[in-house]
C-alpha cells in the first residue's frame, strides 16, 4: 500500500478490491457531490458509483474530505468512487434541516482545533457545542482563543480564564493570526502523517490560521466588518492541505449553527464533571432539576459548578434526547414499512 497523506493500513485496511483497476486515494476537496482524490497516480475529479448513490441510507454516507476511498481512473484526472474504507473516526453535526439527518464535516481526523475570537463571536456554550460533536466523533479537542490582537493583555488573561473556569482539562493555545503570536503553540501539535481540523464560525481566523502554517495565501480571507465586528465567510468547501512536515490541515466552512446528534457521547465527556456528580445523587434518574438529594444541585450551591454550565447542559440533552427519540421512531417507522410491502408482495403471489 502507498505512504500518502497518512495512510496507515493497519488503521484503514482494504480486505478485497471492488474491481481490478481499482486504486486507493484520499479526498482532499469536496465539492458538491464532485470529489477530489490524491492518489499515487495524482489527483483525480471523481464522482460515486449508481451503488453508492443509491444504496447509502443518507448524505452523512457520502464521502467526506479526509476519506479513504477506492476508485477506478476513467482517464488521467477523471475516476469513480466505488467503496469507503472504514472511518476511523467522523466529525459531524446535525443538518440544517433537521430531516436530513446529520451532516459530515469531515473524516478521519485526529485533532479538532476549535477556533474562537474574543469578539463577540466568543460564547462558552456555543464552545461547548463544539466539543460536543468533537467528542461525539471520537476526536481529540483543542480550543484556539484567536485574534488576541484585538484585546488588552487584561481582557484575554479574563477570556482565558473564562474558558478554563468551565474547561479546565482541554488543551487551550491563544493566537494571533496577524501579529503570529501563539502560532508556535499551534505548530508543537501538528505532527507528520496526522490530520487536524479546523473548525469555527465564520470569521473567527481558520484561514488566516492555516496561511500562517503554510506560510502563504492558500485560503481566501474576507475582512472584518467594521459595521457588525464579524468576519464574511470565506471557506465554502472543505479541503485538505499537507504541510511540508508531512502534518495534514482540513479547513472547513464557517458553522452558524452547530446542532448536535442523539449520541450520548460527546455530552458525557464534555460536561464529565456533570456525570462524575451525579453518580452521588439519590435516585439514579434524577434529571439535575428540582429532585431531593441531587448531588449536581448540591454542588451548584456550594460554588463548585456553575449555574450556567449546568443550564447549557440541559439544553444540549434535551436536543440530544429529542433527536435520539426521533431516530428512534424513524427507525420503528421503517420498519414497519417494510413489513408492510413484504405483507403486499406475499398475497400478491398468493393470488396470483
Amino acid at each position: 500500500m502507498i505512504d500518502l497523506l497518512g495512510y496507515n493500513e493497519k488503521d484503514f485496511p482494504v480486505n478485497e478490491l471492488p474491481c481490478d483497476d481499482a486504486i486507493l486515494g484520499r479526498v482532499i476537496e469536496e465539492h458538491r457531490e464532485r470529489y477530489f482524490v490524491m492518489t499515487e497516480n495524482g489527483v483525480f475529479e471523481a464522482g460515486v458509483t449508481g451503488k453508492i448513490m443509491y444504496s447509502f441510507e443518507s448524505k452523512d454516507s457520502y464521502p467526506a474530505v479526509g476519506d479513504w476511498v477506492l476508485l477506478s481512473p476513467l482517464d488521467e484526472d477523471q475516476g469513480i468512487i466505488h467503496q469507503i474504507l472504514a472511518r476511523k473516526t467522523l466529525l459531524r453535526r446535525r443538518a440544517k434541516n433537521k430531516k436530513d439527518g446529520e451532516q459530515v464535516i469531515a473524516a478521519n481526523i485526529d485533532t479538532a482545533f476549535i477556533v474562537m475570537a474574543g469578539n463577540e463571536d466568543f460564547s462558552i456554550n456555543r464552545l461547548e457545542r463544539y466539543l460536543t460533536i468533537v467528542y461525539n466523533g471520537g476526536i481529540e479537542p483543542v480550543i484556539i482563543l484567536n485574534k488576541t490582537d484585538l484585546f488588552s493583555e487584561e481582557e484575554i488573561k479574563s477570556l482565558i480564564q473564562e474558558i478554563k473556569d468551565r474547561h479546565p482539562d482541554v488543551k487551550l493555545v491563544w493566537t494571533s493570526a496577524l501579529t503570529k503570536e501563539g502560532i508556535e503553540h499551534i505548530v508543537e501539535h501538528l505532527l507528520p502523517g496526522k490530520t487536524y481540523g479546523f473548525i469555527g464560525s465564520s470569521g473567527v481566523g481558520k484561514s488566516s490560521l492555516i496561511n500562517r502554517l503554510t506560510g502563504g495565501e492558500r485560503q481566501k480571507v474576507a475582512h472584518i466588518s467594521n459595521s457588525s465586528d464579524k468576519g464574511r465567510h470565506t471557506t465554502t468547501y472543505r479541503e485538505l492541505i499537507e504541510l511540508e512536515n508531512g502534518a495534514l490541515l482540513i479547513d472547513t466552512p464557517g458553522m452558524r449553527e452547530i446542532g448536535i446528534s442523539a449520541n450520548e457521547l460527546g455530552l458525557e465527556e464534555t460536561f464529565s464533571d456533570i456525570f462524575d456528580l451525579a453518580l452521588d445523587c439519590r435516585f439514579s434518574d434524577c434529571t439535575h432539576r428540582k429532585e431531593p438529594g441531587c448531588a449536581v444541585i448540591a454542588a451548584v450551591e456550594r460554588g463548585e459548578l456553575q449555574q450556567a454550565k449546568l443550564d447549557n447542559f440541559h439544553q444540549l440533552k434535551l436536543e440530544s434526547d429529542y433527536y435520539q427519540m426521533n431516530d428512534y421512531e424513524k427507525r420503528i417507522r421503517d420498519k414497519s414499512f417494510s413489513k408492510m410491502m413484504k405483507e403486499i408482495k406475499r398475497n400478491k403471489k398468493t393470488t396470483s
